[in-house]
């Protein structure tokens, strides 16, 4: 996934400088058209560099003599490039290339005391081509600054919410749990998160919150529900099947990706294809995580009970074994 990305934010970077010459190319023509004699100067300027760059060439020994002669005169015909101009009422910066960013001049790059090293600007596109091919949403409100605890109850009742603590506290303690599964992302012996709950406890949001938080950072996530997960296998082993090279960047993420979110576990139908195809997808990625980072979140509105009862016991033990099991609790925010 990021060396497509790369790739397309250097092809937008060649759009961009094309853009710009090509503005600047249209401004010249238009001036010349009013003021020939601001060609001839540029003209000039060009010829100049042709006939020092073969002086140059040709000389021997010390060379600052004819490089101070051709600075001397191309500063002469640009002041009266720039005096033409004037008289005129035109501003000297119409012919500067309006790039998009100045700070990198649409390069993508940044030259200091430090190195050459990668503008702001090209890591905002970094993040913004993670957005849209993690399917979440870069103006969505899911984040850690929009948590808000006072939505789920205070109270202590494990009859009714079947856990020993109130809602709002058990909330609290998973959030931890949420952000240190954030910084510890690249350590192997981090867990997994395994969100189990009834509908609109919150699951989906915290999902959220630590996709964004991550694509933030310049990591690589992916979303996907149950459905749309194995609609993605489905459709990938059809078209291979038929088609001798057929490339599927979707596909090949699910095991690639620095972040899988598997939402809805449980929602799809249920066949011994598609739990030979998680089971794949569980092992693979575990394996994995072993030399880089390849960590899954499951959530799903089933237990580890249903879940023995649904899947086969390969796949319960695998979810048991590498994941941590955080159980949300309350009533359902999207009805408050």
């Amino acid at each position: 996934m990021n060396r497509d990305i790369h790739n397309i934010i250097a092809r937008e970077y060649e759009r961009r400088q094309k853009l710009a010459a090509d503005i600047v190319e249209q401004r010249k023509y238009q001036l010349y058209e009013k003021i020939p004699r601001l060609r001839e100067i540029e003209s000039m300027i060009n010829q100049l560099g042709l006939k020092y760059n073969r002086l140059i060439l040709s000389a021997k020994g010390d060379k600052s003599i004819i490089l101070n002669e051709l600075n001397q005169k191309v500063a002469e015909l640009t002041a009266a490039k720039n005096n033409l101009l004037a008289e005129h009422n035109i501003s000297l910066d119409c012919l500067i290339p309006p790039y998009q960013c100045e700070k990198c001049k649409d390069t993508g790059y940044i030259t200091d005391t430090t190195g050459s090293h990668r503008c702001s600007c090209y890591r905002q596109q970094i993040i913004e081509h993670l957005f849209a091919q993690s399917n979440v949403n870069v103006n969505g409100r899911e984040c850690f600054d929009n948590f808000n605890e006072t939505l789920y109850p205070d109270e202590v009742n494990e009859t009714k919410y079947g856990i020993g603590i109130s809602p709002r506290e058990n909330i609290n303690n998973i959030r931890k749990s949420c952000i240190e599964f954030i910084k510890n992302i690249d350590n192997p012996n981090q867990k997994n998160l395994f969100f189990n709950g009834r509908t609109g406890v919150g699951k989906t949001f915290l999902s959220f919150c630590i996709a964004r938080e991550l694509i933030n950072q310049g990591r690589t996530v992916l979303y996907l529900t149950a459905p749309a997960l194995f609609d993605i296998i489905t459709e990938h082993k059809m078209r291979n099947y038929k088609e001798d090279e057929y490339a599927d960047d979707k596909y090949q993420s699910i095991f690639s990706v620095e972040l899988l979110i598997i939402d809805d576990l449980g929602t799809e139908p249920l066949s011994d294809a598609r739990y030979a195809e998680l089971l794949n997808i569980l092992n693979s990625r575990q394996s994995q995580n072993s030399v880089r980072t390849c960590k899954t979140i499951i959530s799903t509105n089933i237990g580890p009970k249903k879940l023995y009862e649904l899947y086969t016991e390969r796949i319960a033990s695998r979810i048991v074994g590498y994941f941590d099991r955080l159980v949300l609790a309350g009533k359902d925010i999207r009805l408050l």
